[in-house]
């Protein structure tokens, strides 16, 4: 008899998504400049710097993201590491080719717009499986849901204000909500 096979929670998917390199090039090329001991960190765990795949497994990149905060910000909570992380990714992937495309219409289209379009930019990284479900709290605050089993939301959080940032606003992010199936933030600027 054949054993069967291993049986998945429902939030875990069968296969993990993909993250593209420019997200990784974003966080860790361009907004850590990983060099040392970070650097060999992730080489170890199977992101090379100087050689890097078209995709990566997200528990790669999650991996990854856990080395830069044991690494670069041990010294802070994880609350706030993580925040800083995510920020650094967002200024980092708006560096990228790809991210210069989207940086360079968001001030244009202003901070609504930009939010409205995250479902939108959650994809172009990789990232569809989230589906940010984005509510109206007024004029200048929106909630935001994401099913997400593999990012903090503090990592979604700092992102965001580091978008946002690019309106010319000055936005504020909370964690409202933690599921074991995602996390839902508050927005305001």
């Amino acid at each position: 008899m054949e054993p069967k096979p291993p049986i998945r929670p429902l939030s875990e998917p069968a296969s993990p998504p993909r993250v593209p390199v420019s997200v990784m090039e974003g966080l860790f090329v361009r907004g850590l400049k990983a060099e040392g001991r970070l650097a060999e960190r992730l080489l170890s765990l199977g992101y090379d710097l100087k050689k890097p795949e078209v995709h990566y497994s997200v528990l790669t990149y999650q991996r990854c993201v856990n080395a830069a905060r044991q690494e670069l910000f041990s010294h802070l909570s994880d609350e706030e590491a993580h925040r800083l992380l995510g920020r650094k990714m967002m200024e980092g992937f708006l560096e990228t080719l790809l991210g210069k495309v989207v940086g360079v219409a968001m001030p244009m289209i202003g901070p609504a717009h930009v939010v409205d379009r995250i479902p939108r930019y959650c994809a172009m990284m990789g990232r569809a499986d989230m589906a940010p479900q984005i509510t109206s709290a007024g004029e200048k605050a929106r909630r935001i849901a994401f099913k997400d089993i593999y990012n903090r939301p503090e990592f979604l959080a700092g992102a965001i204000e580091a978008g946002m940032e690019r309106t010319h606003v000055r936005p504020t992010v909370t964690v409202e909500e933690r599921t074991p199936e995602g996390y839902r933030l508050f927005l305001r600027w």
